[in-house]
């Protein structure tokens, strides 16, 4: 009988969790080595006076049958046992240019909309839904990594999506802020040039439009903690183990091969295969012996654009909302003066109101968040050099977001049984990501035109998955990119790789 092989795997978030489960599915021992006590990294909850705090999802790619996303939620074990909640909006713009603004996510109702907002830009209203229907309607395998498909396999895909291959050709070369230029109205202009991080090429925002016009883009009610819960669960079912309080320091390499890890407490844990689930920076430039690395990929870590770092901000409000439509993102609001986060000014903020999820907080109370663009380095120096300043600054803002709610809710201001805000120092310190990064890489059209790898020649059975090989982040990408690796040592131990335990 062959000895049941081994896989350590960094970190315990989604990807790390994929990576485990399906490792477990196809017959390897996998240990997650978790720096933290609980799991999931980005994708968290946390605990405030009663209410549970969602830190990360606002929607799951793949909620519903249409999509290999689908299949694969499945096989992670989080679809079943879940209430999913689709909204009808993707994000609201209140008073932007004097005009509330709705993203619809029925097509036929967004068309008419902006068009009654501004009849002369039928052009490139006509031109945002075709291209949202279109690629709506591609139909990409995802339930294998891309390394796996032919030259066969990727001919079909080309002759079934030549159509929106084309039009995401097209759209990945412009980002949002320079499409919303093409619109006459500054209401319309405006909304999309304050859409989130507008430096992201067009094609991610017609994809979530795209999908959440399908109906496979809901909120798992419960929020992150929940979703985490479930997949934390499949794994542990499957036999896989996890070290928490387990920070990886150092990837044993030898004879061009990596065969263990070592983790702060100056303890080895030799391993078959090695996979990275959490920064890359720290993995490239720390962990590993940078002669392994590709000039192209030290380029790309160098050039380009991660999602910005954030404030995160939470409040628990003894109120309910039920006058409040529900939507994706939620509802962006003028603030009732301009605020300076770090290198920032922000004069708007989306605000999440969770009327549509009563789990997230004591009955007749409701949660609302804001993220809010900041950069790392004025935070590092405060929590480093002024820490009774850093306080100043988060209560600042938490206050500056209640005295605006306030326009739109009158009395909330008076109705708040806690304010909290995360930092970037808070997001290093819980994920380790680069300078406090949400996401990884932003999803710009230079991003789109370049492809990470999961591994690098020379160096045996290290490969890497998550946010750092996916530009976009997001659930979707760091899943397959958990299962993709699996799938890549399957092929290398000539195994027929499993997606369900059966």
């Amino acid at each position: 009988m062959n000895e049941q092989k081994t896989v350590h795997i960094i970190g315990g978030g989604i990807a790390g969790l994929s990576a485990g489960i399906f490792a477990q599915l196809n017959g390897f021992e996998a240990t997650i080595f978790e720096m933290n006590q609980k799991t999931g990294g980005v994708c968290s909850s946390w605990e405030r006076n009663g209410y549970s705090v969602n830190g990360s999802i606002h929607w799951l790619v793949g909620s519903a049958p249409g999509t290999d996303l689908y299949d694969l939620w499945h096989q992670l074990g989080v679809i079943e046992g879940n209430t999913f909640h689709n909204h009808h909006t993707f994000i609201v713009y209140k008073d932007i240019v004097g005009k509330d603004v709705h993203f619809y996510t029925d097509l036929n109702r967004l068309e008419k909309h902006l068009l009654d907002i501004s009849p002369e830009d039928k052009v490139p209203i006509t031109e945002f839904i075709r291209g949202i229907q279109i690629i709506a309607e591609a139909d990409f395998p995802l339930d294998r990594s891309f390394e796996l498909l032919n030259t066969w396999d990727w001919t079909k895909i080309m002759l079934r999506n030549f159509s929106a291959i084309m039009e995401m050709g097209k759209f990945n070369a412009i980002s949002i802020k320079e499409f919303a230029q093409k619109f006459q109205s500054p209401s319309l202009r405006k909304a999309f040039e304050h859409f989130w991080s507008s430096d992201m090429a067009m094609t991610f925002f017609l994809m979530q439009l795209g999908y959440a016009s399908k109906g496979t883009a809901g909120y798992p009610l419960g929020g992150s903690g929940k979703f985490i819960e479930k997949l934390e669960r499949r794994f542990i079912t499957l036999g896989g183990k996890i070290a928490f309080g387990k920070k990886v320091k150092k990837i044993i390499i030898e004879n061009d091969t990596a065969v263990g890890i070592i983790t702060e407490d100056n303890e080895k844990y030799l391993g078959d295969y090695i996979i990275s689930a959490c920064d890359g920076h720290t993995i490239l430039f720390k962990m590993l012996d940078q002669k392994y690395i590709n000039p192209e990929t030290i380029d790309a870590y160098n050039t380009l654009t991660t999602f910005p770092s954030l404030i995160y901000f939470s409040a628990g409000i003894r109120r309910t909302f039920e006058e409040v439509s529900s939507s994706i993102v939620g509802m962006n609001i003028p603030l009732i003066e301009p605020i300076k986060i770090g290198d920032y000014t922000h004069e708007r903020a989306s605000l999440q109101i969770y009327n549509f999820d009563p789990t997230l907080a004591p009955k007749g109370k409701t949660l609302i968040t804001a993220m809010l663009d900041t950069d790392y380095e004025s935070w590092k120096d405060l929590y480093e050099n002024n820490y009774e300043q850093y306080h100043k600054e988060r209560e600042r803002i938490a206050k500056s977001m209640i005295a605006s709610l306030e326009v739109y809710f009158e009395g909330i201001s008076h109705q708040v049984d806690f304010m909290d805000t995360a930092t970037p120092i808070t997001y290093k310190n819980w994920t380790g990501n680069h300078k406090g990064s949400y996401e990884g890489w932003l999803p710009t059209p230079e991003a789109n035109k370049i492809k990470l790898p999961t591994h690098f020649k020379g160096l045996n059975n290290f490969y890497m998955a998550g946010h750092w090989v996916t530009p976009g982040g997001g659930m979707p990408p760091a899943a397959y990119s958990g299962r993709d690796v699996i799938q890549l040592i399957c092929k290398k131990e000539k195994k027929y790789f499993k997606t369900l335990d059966t």
